[in-house]
């Protein structure tokens, strides 16, 4: 989740929290480098690390780091940046710190990170920033190093080697079937894509499958993106040009409908806390109160809960309901919230939320008692 930033620091080296008095009250630094950059194909992810510094102690059998990052930075169509999926920073400890229950961090820690881009990016290089922070409270709000995403053609990516095949049979006899790129097709299916981590899907009628390849579903397909990242392409309309758009920390139902303009507009709708038998189940969901959504892309997309919906004019929005109602966050662009309730749309602009209340309550008109005066 994106968050008004803060001017870098120069040396990118910040004194993040004391650890508790049972820690020995040890403090903790973190030493990002300077810059960081990797390259992503259109359409595609890449998986990259980057190398921090941390200097202090830990308890000797803690496995993070009392530090979030944002490990994901998704590229959409016009060549906005949006990162998410926060998670702690992975560490491993190596010699005891002198006479305390505490050991020194073994350094560099090695972060992963994934960098994915939208089939429509441009072909260029975008910028952004590495998100971290204490978490919990204290949110992921500071900038790291400066981050250089560099977009690339398929065909400008290396190709592996292919090995020449032996010639068993005469030339003649070969059949070759070339089997063409999977494409969606507008109101029937949709594409989608794992970006990282964990992801499953049931379709319609179907079992629960753990997407690995790149597959074709059908409407009414709902997927799991608790624990992972789902890139979901779909057909724009008769033109064949394609929309994409990433979708994270949440469980939602895809559909896709042809309005009379025969523009394609695709729904993602949230998934409560998964307990009935057609939705799925995982651990992060089971952790959640609410359902609960990110989003980032550019084209015909929206998103739906119990009480509105959110139509994209940007690029990444959170989604979730909470006990007041559906709530919509807009870490980027602009977008159109339609309040079931109160039955009304409201352009919600970055930075900004709007919540969507269970229900609207009920003013009682004042009834005379008294009597007239004479």
């Amino acid at each position: 989740m994106e968050v008004p930033r803060r001017a870098p620091l120069l040396a990118c080296l910040v004194a993040l929290m004391v650890l508790p008095a049972s820690a020995s009250a040890a403090s903790l630094h973190v030493v990002f480098p300077q810059t960081a950059e990797t390259t992503v194909v259109q359409g595609q992810s890449t998986d990259f690390t980057i190398d921090v510094d941390a200097l202090g102690a830990v308890p000797c059998d803690a496995t993070t780091a009392p530090v979030r990052v944002n490990t994901l930075y998704s590229v959409d169509a016009v060549g906005d940046i949006a990162s998410g999926m926060t998670a702690d920073m992975p560490i491993t400890t190596d010699q005891t710190r002198g006479t305390s229950d505490n050991c020194y961090i073994h350094s560099p820690v090695v972060v992963p990170l994934t960098a994915t881009a939208a089939a429509e990016t441009p072909v260029g290089d975008y910028t952004s920033v590495i998100r971290y922070g204490k978490g919990g409270d204290g949110g992921v709000d500071l900038d790291g190093p400066p981050l250089t995403i560099h977009v690339i053609a398929p065909d400008a990516a290396p190709q592996p080697e292919v090995l020449p095949i032996p010639e068993l049979v005469p030339p003649a006899e070969i059949i070759v079937l070339h089997a063409g790129p999977l494409r969606p097709q507008l109101g029937k299916t949709l594409k989608i894509s794992r970006v990282k981590g964990k992801v499953t899907y049931r379709m319609p009628g179907k079992g629960l499958s753990r997407l690995k390849d790149p597959v074709l579903v059908p409407n009414g397909t709902v997927i799991d993106a608790d624990n992972g990242v789902v890139k979901v392409t779909v057909e724009r309309d008769a033109s064949g040009q394609l929309d994409t758009a990433d979708a994270w920390e949440g469980t939602f139902e895809a559909n896709q409908a042809v309005g009379s303009d025969g523009r394609g507009l695709t729904t993602f709708t949230l998934v409560g806390d998964a307990t009935s038998s057609r939705h799925i189940a995982s651990a992060a969901s089971a952790k959640r109160s609410h359902a609960h959504l990110w989003v980032n892309g550019k084209g015909n997309f929206k998103t739906r809960g119990k009480r509105a919906s959110a139509i994209v004019r940007g690029t990444a929005w959170l989604t979730e309901e909470t006990g007041a109602g559906t709530k919509v966050t807009v870490s980027r662009g602009l977008v159109a919230v339609r309040d079931f309730t109160r039955n009304r749309t409201v352009l919600v602009p970055r930075g900004h939320s709007y919540t969507a209340p269970n229900s609207v309550p009920h003013i009682r008109r004042p009834v005379f008692t008294g009597s007239l005066p004479r």
